[in-house]
């Protein structure tokens, strides 16, 4: 049966310890976490093991990632570096996948060869590691069809975001041409661009599917269709800006989400 899974979500006052041993307890099989500087994720996927709870992906940080693309960017380079040491932390503890962001923002670069020479340095280190890293689809997907394109490695792929393709890219549709490539999911809800019509980060809403209008029966049926066998990753949150779901025990929420993720899977595999 497809693993069904969520991020490791701290917005109702546990910590990631207790936030893991609710997921379990609950059904989830697998989650994923966000990576930084001074995070010990031994320590995370020690407990992970101990309740037998995997740990798929990390999230790579993105707040520099721009930087990636300028040329004479000596952020750019010390990025990079960083970027290594989260690609290291999966590696020495079995995590498969690094999920990365090309862009962030409503403005941004241009494309540049140094860009594909600092994210080459990365995939050089993911095949030395033995991870594969899972590029994103954002506002501007000219960036991750860029990377794939021009990386036709094994260690590198494709991390379907389906609420950023609904409210970032309406009417384009990422699987006819990367299910070949697909390696992991990000699945949330929200309402498409908001009434100005245009593309904004506060319509980036992530939260749990079907509290908001997006069509997963469509999405599922071609995630069967391109042969995805995957798990379904869920990545949903309480933003502050919003906090549509205060009330809620950090339980709660979780039961919330895996209910959801159980009627996902229903629809992409009828069990």
């Amino acid at each position: 049966m497809r693993k069904l899974g969520m991020n490791i979500c701290t917005a109702f006052g546990t910590n990631e310890i207790e936030t893991m041993q609710l997921m379990k307890e609950t059904g989830f099989d697998t989650c994923f976490t966000s990576w930084e500087l001074g995070k010990n994720i031994k320590n995370i996927k020690r407990f992970a093991d101990s309740i037998e709870l995997e740990i798929e992906t990390l999230h790579a940080p993105f707040s520099k990632i721009n930087s990636m693309w300028i040329a004479d960017s000596n952020e750019g380079d010390y990025y990079t570096e960083e970027l290594k040491k989260c690609i290291w932390d999966a590696g020495e503890n079995g995590i498969p996948y690094v999920v990365l962001h090309t862009t962030i923002g409503s403005v941004v670069p241009m494309t540049s060869h140094m860009g594909l020479t600092r994210f080459g340095k990365l995939v050089v280190e993911a095949e030395k590691c033995g991870v594969k890293l899972a590029f994103e689809n954002l506002e501007f997907p000219r960036f991750m069809m860029l990377i794939l394109n021009y990386f036709k490695n094994e260690s590198v792929g494709f991390c379907y975001d389906i609420g950023h393709e609904y409210c970032y890219t309406p009417g384009l549709t990422f699987l006819p041409q990367l299910g070949d490539r697909l390696f992991c999911t990000h699945i949330h809800d929200n309402f498409g661009l908001g009434k100005e019509k245009n593309v904004d980060y506060r319509d980036d809403l992530h939260r749990i599917p079907f509290d908001c209008d997006l069509d997963f029966e469509k999405v599922c049926k071609k995630l069967k269709e391109c042969g995805y066998t995957g798990s379904l990753m869920l990545e949903v949150g309480n933003r502050s800006d919003y906090n549509y779901y205060d009330g809620l025990t950090a339980k709660e929420f979780i039961m919330k989400a895996y209910d959801s993720a159980v009627k996902l899977r229903k629809l992409t595999d009828g069990e």
